[in-house]
């Protein structure tokens, strides 16, 4: 093979892991953390809202975009983007938004990891490598729903089922499944914030003693224990 054809190679398996990396250092560096948080919708919320609706569409996509750019470079803590979603558009348009563009994220995210880690070249205990993998692929597409379910960060599930090589169709599908319950709820978080600064109040200690807020939080408690009671129903079906 020659130098050409292997540095080809090589671009094509590390590239997207590369931007990732690069795309997720300037993300940072330029501040752009800040900018999209929800303080920085809150701190400018009137100009935002007066510029959404003048250009539905086009917010909806920038927001979209923006939202598939973030879970794809893998940003920490990528899904509270969906609490600005619902600041903007409200729970339904803005959770049904976020969900979509998580999937998309995801998945885009998935494929680089998949691309750049190769079964072949795994070293140290190979059969215990190719057992984790028959066991993922077998289980995958409830094994990574039970995963969205729980509260970690988007890039281990995405980076997991890449390196096991799980097909495209389930990790998408599983995932699409398992994105919803938090997608809208935290959209209706943001939906809840929106309505406390349209009144004038403040995301403080306001923000807490909303009963939609509060009702959203026992929806999250009630999120944290589906794994669990899953689990429970899936060992009590095994026995």
């Amino acid at each position: 093979m020659s130098r050409f054809q292997t540095t080809r190679k090589l671009a094509i398996r590390f590239g997207p892991v590369l931007v990732i990396v690069l795309a997720l250092i300037a993300f940072y560096a330029l501040g752009l953390n800040t900018t999209i948080s929800t303080k920085g919708f809150a701190a400018h919320y009137e100009t935002i809202m007066s510029w959404r609706a003048d250009h539905p569409v086009l917010s909806a996509l920038i927001f979209a975009g923006v939202y598939i750019s973030v879970v794809a470079i893998s940003v920490p803590a990528s899904l509270w983007l969906s609490v600005p979603g619902g600041l903007l558009f409200g729970w339904f348009t803005g959770g049904t938004l976020s969900w979509l563009a998580s999937i998309a994220g995801a998945t885009l995210a998935f494929l680089a990891a998949r691309t750049a880690i190769d079964p072949s070249k795994v070293t140290g205990d190979k059969s215990r490598y190719a057992r984790f993998k028959a066991g993922f692929e077998r289980n995958a597409f409830s094994y990574i729903i039970v995963l969205r379910l729980m509260p970690l960060p988007f890039f281990v599930v995405n980076t997991a089922a890449g390196a096991f090589h799980v097909k495209v169709r389930t990790f998408a599908t599983a995932s699409a499944i398992g994105l919803i319950p938090a997608s809208f709820l935290f959209a209706a978080l943001g939906e809840s914030a929106g309505d406390i600064l349209r009144a004038g109040g403040s995301l403080d200690m306001d923000f807490f003693q909303d009963p939609k807020i509060i009702a959203v939080f026992i929806g999250f408690a009630s999120l944290a224990l589906l794994p669990f009671i899953i689990r429970h129903f899936r060992k009590n079906d095994n026995l």
